[in-house]
């Protein structure tokens, strides 16, 4: 799999309007990928799986949540306020405003962190959605890092659901991988299906004409939206529930995206499905720039 720093540079060099939009959401892509891995992953022993539980459509997350990462996000955060300072130059005020407060203590690491999720928290200066946005980010490499150990302890388990199966998440994105030679899924025209997850990353199969939301699988109502140039890109919607959702087929390409990259680069595939008034299951951080 490419970088995410190649698959821009290469799409850019192709469509020079991707400029602004790559530009600001790119460094928060790398950003997101470094401290993945440099995550420290679920501490101490992975929840028990309840195997009929799961296998009936209950996600592996515990009531609990994703645990707070005492040591490192505090730091990873003040990175990315640096990140976000030069990606969005109008937020400038604001970001100083959350990092004085955080270095100054006014707000507490875990309340940032518990604002990811939807807690309320407040910093003189910021909108609450600037504090939400950078809470998320913040928050992402290490829920991903999580989210990975967790689905690993059900690996072999079927999971039926179209959310997904560790937090419970709706998907922002499909891809289309050919796993190996001689499975019985893979046909002459792509692989299989996998649904990500718009909070953790996480990745999980699904049947390849369906859509996730209301589950109609009539070729009538399902329509897809591609450039006839960029025949591995799509939009799969659907007219029963007026959903979509960005799909990369990635079956026959040499070089591999990263998904967040790929998505980005669909941007405006997917305001073409704006246009005819479809919404996306779950946004990506840019998704109310296009349309």
């Amino acid at each position: 799999m490419e970088t995410i720093e190649v698959t821009l540079a290469r799409e850019l060099g192709m469509n020079p309007a991707l400029g602004p939009l790559a530009a600001a959401f790119g460094p928060v892509l790398i950003f997101r990928d470094m401290r993945r891995q440099s995550a420290p992953g679920w501490q101490g022993p992975l929840p028990p799986v309840d195997a009929e539980s799961f296998s009936g459509g209950r996600p592996l997350l515990p009531e609990a949540g994703f645990q707070y990462p005492a040591e490192g996000f505090q730091e990873a955060a003040l990175a990315l306020i640096r990140v976000l300072r030069n990606s969005f130059p109008g937020l400038a005020g604001e970001l100083a405003a959350l990092e004085a407060a955080m270095a100054g203590g006014r707000i507490a690491p875990d309340t940032l962190w518990a604002a990811a999720f939807g807690r309320d928290a407040a910093v003189e200066g910021v909108e609450p959605r600037t504090l939400a946005f950078v809470a998320a980010e913040a928050a992402r490499p290490f829920v991903a890092r999580q989210a990975e150990d967790l689905l690993a302890a059900a690996r072999e388990l079927p999971w039926p659901g179209s959310v997904c199966p560790v937090c419970g998440g709706a998907p922002h994105m499909s891809v289309l991988r050919k796993i190996g030679a001689g499975e019985d899924f893979i046909t002459a025209h792509g692989g299989k299906r996998f649904l990500r997850c718009s909070c953790c990353a996480a990745e999980w199969t699904h049947k390849r004409v369906s859509c996730p939301t209301c589950g109609c699988e009539e070729p009538d109502e399902l329509v897809v939206l591609r450039d006839p140039e960029r025949p591995f890109e799509r939009v799969d919607a659907c007219k029963r529930c007026k959903r979509y959702l960005l799909c990369l087929d990635s079956a026959e390409l040499v070089s591999v995206p990263p998904a967040d990259a790929a998505a980005l680069v669909m941007a405006p595939l997917e305001a073409k499905a704006v246009a005819r008034g479809f919404r996306p299951l779950a946004t990506h951080v840019w998704s109310g720039l296009v349309g």
